[in-house]
């Protein structure tokens, strides 16, 4: 059963992919918007994470770094819990420390401080 749900998640990802690939969301409307932005004119820790893997499935690295540094921070953590058997990122303290992460990027992103807006 869990073999299938990996296998089935696996082609989910995989269509994402071809999608995001296919059609840039910054010339296409389909994508959702973020209601986080839509509110309060903020942007949130994800804002850009879909445009920035659209370039990075181009190969466009820079370009994917400056539409959302925290997808590259985040990219080998998600990549370990969900493609290996790695106990670690179970525990409660990487939960915490993800979350304390992305509250911070989100408080930093909207500052005068931060480059990346």
């Amino acid at each position: 059963m869990a073999s299938r749900v990996r296998w089935i998640a696996a082609a989910c990802v995989a269509v994402a992919a071809v999608i995001i690939y296919r059609f840039d969301p910054s010339l296409h409307g389909f994508y959702p918007r973020c209601v986080f932005h839509a509110l309060t004119g903020l942007e949130c820790p994800g804002c850009g994470g879909t445009r920035a893997l659209h370039q990075l499935l181009h190969g466009r690295f820079v370009e994917a770094y400056r539409l959302n540094p925290m997808l590259f921070l985040m990219a080998p953590f998600v990549a370990a819990g969900s493609l290996t058997d790695a106990q670690w990122i179970r525990h409660r303290w990487v939960g915490w420390a993800a979350a304390i992460l992305l509250i911070a990027w989100g408080v930093f992103r909207n500052t005068p401080l931060c480059a990346y807006r």
